[in-house]
């Protein structure tokens, strides 16, 4: 029944359109013809008309009755404003909001219809009690849209509560991508949420906050743990070099490592932590070992190199003390020589002199020393250049 009275009220909206445009359309010609013979007129018959006409003050004013169909007209639409009144409450108007949207255009419309000359109280009662009728359909309308525009926003507050309950930090860990596509696809909803509701608003951006935060977490997690595993491949690495690498080179490693586990710290968690402080705790004791290992062999080859050159200078002292006697031996031993012994004396002074060249190069042959040993070789040269003379 509501769709024949939507129908119906229609195909009368329609045809009052086109009746009002025949109106229309008959004033204009009725206005043009009026026009024409006014300008056809002459001058004289003015002046007839204006000789005829009665003074103005004894001119009884006759108005025209109103045709009945007129007054007809505006007391059906009355009666059928009062008809509205009665039967559209805010209950039915509720229930039928499109037919009584329908029923105020047309109203509204047929008032536009009445003729000029309707009686003000008449004119008046339809104006006000279509302005009631208005005021109903509207506050209906109104709380019907509010009505629609909580429905939506409980419908999208449950479903963004349905996402937080679904989407844990765990849950989002294994499922990241479709987290993310969840979480964009709940914020383009928002943005075509009915507004008008702070308190809806409010906690649709709460919960949103809140979601965005977990990916943010998540995201920042797996990051952490990309680098985490970095960090604990550069120690195995450590480890492994450690095995045989240098105590400098494996101390500036280790430095290292130090600098990349603070940059990453505030990221990781607790148990994240724990682990990478153990592993440069062991990272650290093997470079305490392998510091004591590299002292001790060094204080190892201090003492070996120390004793070695202990052992050369002993050496080397009684090489040159036995050097000395030999020199000595041979300045006797010259004194008693013929000149027939010249080339093998001179072939032994040779050998001396070279002995003694080797010695002075060395720390250990003090000047005084060697300067006592220069003074034997040159009487020795003297006394074999006096020999060969003597040939």
């Amino acid at each position: 029944m509501a769709d024949n009275t939507i129908r119906s009220i229609k195909d009368y909206l329609k045809s009052v359109e086109e009746e009002q445009k025949q109106i229309e359309e008959k004033e204009k010609l009725l206005y043009n013809v009026e026009e024409k013979k006014e300008d056809e007129s002459s001058p004289i018959m003015e002046e007839v008309v204006a000789e005829e006409s009665a003074p103005e003050e004894l001119v009884e004013v006759i108005e025209e009755p109103k045709p009945p169909e007129e007054i007809d007209f505006a007391n059906d639409l009355f009666e059928k404003t009062e008809m509205v009144l009665k039967k559209y409450s805010s209950a039915y108007i509720n229930q039928n909001i499109e037919n009584s949207q329908l029923m105020l255009e047309f109203l509204q419309k047929t008032m536009m219809m009445l003729p000029y000359n309707t009686e003000f109280q008449l004119r008046e009662s339809i104006d006000k009690n279509i302005a009631h009728y208005k005021r109903l359909v509207d506050t209906v309308s109104s709380s019907k849209a509010k009505a629609e525009n909580k429905k939506i926003l409980e419908d999208y507050l449950y479903d963004l509560d349905k996402a937080l309950r679904r989407y844990s930090k765990l849950q989002i860990e294994k499922d990241n991508k479709k987290a993310q596509y969840d979480y964009n696809l709940l914020l383009e909803r928002r943005n075509e949420l009915p507004e008008g509701n702070p308190t809806y608003e409010m906690v649709v951006s709460k919960r949103l906050s809140e979601f965005e935060r977990r990916i943010r977490e998540v995201n920042t997690d797996i990051k952490a743990k990309k680098e985490c595993e970095v960090i604990d491949l550069h120690i195995r690495n450590f480890m492994k070099k450690a095995e045989k690498g240098s105590f400098n080179e494996l101390y500036a490693e280790y430095k290292q490592l130090i600098e990349e586990y603070r940059l990453l710290e505030e990221k990781l968690d607790k148990n994240e932590i724990v682990s990478v402080k153990n592993s440069l705790y062991r990272c650290k004791e093997r470079l305490e070992k392998i510091k004591n290992k590299s002292q001790k062999e060094m204080r190892k080859k201090h003492v070996e190199e120390e004793q070695k050159k202990k052992e050369e200078y002993l050496g080397i002292r009684t090489f040159w003390n036995e050097y000395i006697t030999d020199l000595r031996l041979f300045v006797e031993s010259l004194k008693t020589a013929n000149p027939n012994q010249y080339f093998t004396l001179y072939e032994k002074y040779t050998g001396l002199l070279e002995v003694f060249y080797n010695l002075v190069r060395n720390d250990m042959i003090s000047k005084e020393e060697s300067q006592q040993a220069t003074h034997i070789l040159e009487y020795l040269e003297a006394e074999l250049e006096k020999m060969r003379k003597r040939i």
